[in-house]
């Protein structure tokens, strides 16, 4: 396995946006996508610079300078060709204290529902989030690269217009953070065993779709945590002389012994894509035994960055917990 030594070289602003809603605010079980879509309202306001920030449609009319598409939509390089790039926000979403709960073990009960379902259990929530005028949450935005320094405008924007929701909007009340760098964290437990709690739907996907498998999804998180890592090194961070070039992920001597994990049913209706998109992902914990020391950094890492697809939309946000 490569060396973990570049992580200390990861910085980031970050921003907590405390929000208090106006009117009777309706989100989804899972606010994640109402967020993102709101923020990038914003965004494209503020960040866009053709139609006074109404945008170009699906396609990007000027992709090589668009800092919105740069920093919201851009999935590969100009043309097209080469790899998936990374993106540069990364969203905390408002995580209900009950799916939290779950994740980490706790039972299942209202306002989540448990089905069976191969090779996962499925876990649903039906019910909608209602906000009362006056209370309050909280979400936070993660910038790597370019997308720290446009933070700030972003964190204004909202200020100024608010996140405009079903039943009403949301108003910034406060915010906090600043610049961090990633610092490495001691082993927990006896360091032969550790426990990761998939807090949010975690979407990876294998040669034939969506991963579901326990065994299989083990080893390709654990596979994630330093991949993605390393992507976004490359991406945001690294020169020509500290580029990684690709590694295949090594973990000898360790072995996933239990689990418990549920099939999250996410289904998400796009506006702008006016279509119903699947979102499923997998929320629960895994737990590995063995050499586990040297996966450490990368699952602390994996805190701040996530794993899987659409970090942007705040999936796969994840917790390393004690064995």
């Amino acid at each position: 396995m490569i060396s973990s030594d570049f992580l200390e070289g990861l910085e980031w602003e970050e921003r907590w946006l405390e929000l208090e809603a106006i009117g009777e605010v309706d989100l989804p079980a899972y606010a994640g996508s109402t967020v993102r879509g709101a923020l990038g309202t914003v965004l494209r306001r503020e960040l866009c610079d053709r139609g006074g920030g109404v945008g170009c449609g699906e396609q990007c009319e000027a992709p090589e300078s668009c800092r919105f598409f740069r920093l919201f939509e851009q999935s590969r390089m100009e043309g097209g060709g080469g790899g998936n790039i990374p993106k540069p926000l990364i969203l905390e979403a408002p995580l209900a204290e009950e799916m939290h709960a779950i994740a980490r073990g706790a039972t299942v009960g209202r306002p989540y529902e448990l089905q069976a379902g191969m090779p996962l259990p499925v876990l649903e929530n039906r019910w909608r989030l209602g906000i009362p005028n006056g209370e309050r949450l909280e979400f936070g935005l993660r910038g790597l690269g370019v997308a720290g320094a446009a933070l700030d405008g972003v964190v204004e924007g909202v200020r100024q217009c608010g996140l405009a929701v079903k039943g009403g909007r949301l108003a910034l009340r406060s915010v906090r953070g600043g610049r961090c760098r990633f610092a490495p964290a001691p082993v927990v437990g006896d360091g032969r065993r550790l426990r990761l709690a998939l807090l949010t739907p975690t979407l990876i996907r294998g040669e034939k779709g969506i991963c579901y498998e326990p065994e299989r999804l083990g080893r390709i998180v654990l596979d994630q945590a330093l991949l993605r890592a390393v992507a976004l090194w490359n991406a945001f961070f690294a020169t020509e002389r500290t580029r990684i070039p690709f590694v295949r992920p090594e973990r000898p001597g360790v072995v996933m012994t239990s689990h418990r994990l549920f099939r999250y049913r996410l289904p998400r209706h796009s506006y702008r894509q006016e279509q119903w998109m699947d979102f499923d992902g997998v929320v629960g914990w895994m737990e590995w035994e063995g050499d586990v020391e040297p996966l450490v950094p990368w699952l602390h890492a994996a805190e701040v960055l996530h794993i899987g697809q659409k970090a942007t939309f705040g999936l796969g946000r994840v917790q390393l917990l004690e064995g």
